[in-house]
């Protein structure tokens, strides 16, 4: 049996009071710590499973659960445990400053965590508190989404390497659409933000006007994407259900992700191997795990090899349906099964590997 127990950002009210209320809080939430404890106490768990806990939960649930001796997973899904805007970009380009920190972060000079600088010091003084105290040596095991991701931060965090595991995330591989190449056409799925790239991509099909974009997704550069779109090659569907989108992936000559930053596992890409469609992208980070040059998916450096790679790919449209095919076949990786197969494992042995710990020091 499985209990959810979670918290909503959108809960957090927006006066100031509750503001504040929400940063002292990172360093100890005592509401928190008497729900979860109720919470465990009544529900009795075998493992205790987190995975955003910031900025609601924070890492004194840890402590709740080490004090009532249950084992403790984290998840990894984002760079939040080493860098207060949990990717490492800022004023469009990667930001170097808070990798290898393991306490302050140079929050004074560059103020991230929602462009405040009152967010961005609670954040990180919180963050080398709950360092210096140990709270994120409680955590039993910590799960990578991917293996790029757990080797980033074993390099620029103090994580102990055997406390670590990539399990990769998993699509359901039964949704599947049949594909149609009639209008051919790119695709583009993500946030429209700066740090995916979307504004140099929709300014590169504004060059190419006999290709054809369709983009899904929204945010705060929606407007100055519009306004910047010279021909109706480029398509804003706004936000979609996750139908639609398999629906369009499906019928994809190749889906583009163009990120800017490092990202630390895109469902957008093994959904699209998963809809048998292959992918473009930056040669880099996980994209360098995940893809394999020429087979499922292409790499580009430059605006000019991708331009080039869109203009290859429509006059040898035999391409995607070719690497289609290895791209679905890569997709067995990331099934379901699969998953709860490696993750049930991990359960186990942090389970009994906690509890030996805790027989050796009851003794």
């Amino acid at each position: 049996m499985v209990l959810t127990w979670t918290k909503d950002n959108k809960d957090i009210k927006s006066s100031p009071l509750s503001q504040i209320k929400i940063a002292l809080g990172l360093f100890w939430n005592r509401e928190i710590e008497k729900e979860l404890s109720q919470v465990i106490g009544k529900f009795k768990p075998d493992i205790v499973h987190f995975n955003n806990i910031f900025p609601l939960i924070t890492p004194c649930a840890y402590y709740v659960c080490n004090q009532l001796g249950v084992p403790i997973v984290q998840t990894i899904h984002s760079f939040r445990f080493m860098f207060p805007k949990s990717i490492f970009f800022r004023r469009g380009e990667l930001c170097p400053y808070c990798r290898s920190r393991k306490l302050f972060f140079p929050v004074f000079l560059h103020p991230c965590y929602h462009e405040s600088l009152f967010y961005t010091i609670f954040f990180s003084l919180s963050h080398s508190f709950h360092t210096l105290i140990g709270s994120f040596k409680l955590v039993d095991l910590f799960i990578f989404p991917s293996l790029t991701t757990q080797k980033y931060y074993l390099k620029n965090s103090s994580l102990p390497p055997e406390k670590t595991l990539p399990i990769p995330n998993f699509v359901d591989e039964k949704t599947s659409f049949p594909k149609n190449y009639e209008s051919p056409f790119f695709l583009y799925v993500g946030g429209l933000r700066k740090e995916k790239g979307i504004d140099k991509l929709v300014s590169l099909f504004n060059d190419l006007p006999n290709q054809k974009l369709l983009v899904i997704g929204e945010g705060e550069l929606e407007k100055e994407l519009r306004k910047i779109r010279k021909g109706k090659n480029i398509l804003f569907l706004g936000r979609r259900k996750r139908t639609e989108i398999l629906k369009n992936m499906a019928k994809a000559l190749f889906t583009i992700i163009p990120s800017e930053c490092l990202e630390v596992m895109p469902t957008v890409l093994i959904e699209s191997f998963a809809s048998k469609t292959a992918v473009i992208v930056p040669e880099r980070g996980v994209f360098k795990e995940l893809v394999t040059k020429a087979k499922t998916g292409f790499f580009y450096k430059n605006r000019a090899e991708l331009k080039r790679l869109i203009e290859r790919i429509s006059k040898n449209p035999s391409l995607a349906e070719k690497m289609g095919k290895a791209a679905k076949n890569e997709a067995k990786k990331f099934t379901g099964n699969l998953y709860y197969k490696k993750i049930i494992k991990a359960y186990s042995i942090t389970a009994n590997f906690t509890s030996t710990k805790i027989r050796a020091l009851t003794r």
